[in-house]
């Protein structure tokens, strides 16, 4: 439910925050059959995941802001599939990377 309120948020939002901080996203080479959207709200980086693959995949996301502890956020897709991984940041948001991998099962 959290995850479905944070997504109308975004889509609700001003535009002055729609360019808050960049995200840089970069796919693992298990990635290739999932398309990644991503975007902010303040301290928030949100992406969406679409899975293309004719199995179900297990994917990792892994949210890194530079001093802050990388913690992965996990879920499973099934084929044509969508999710919603979210990450609050405690610190100022300058650049966030997030390097996503994965793999069928």
């Amino acid at each position: 439910m959290y995850q479905l309120l944070l997504v109308i948020g975004i889509a609700l939002a001003p535009p002055a925050f729609a360019a808050a901080f960049p995200i840089d996203v970069e796919l693992g080479p298990g990635a290739s059959e999932v398309s990644v959207s991503s975007t902010d709200l303040i301290n928030i980086a949100a992406l969406r995941l679409v899975s293309h693959a004719a199995v179900p995949l297990r994917c990792q996301a892994t949210f890194v802001n530079g001093p802050e502890r990388p913690l992965p956020r996990r879920v499973r897709l099934q084929p044509g599939e969508e999710a919603v991984l979210t990450h609050e940041f405690m610190r100022e948001i300058i650049r966030i990377r997030v390097s996503i991998d994965c793999a069928p099962e």
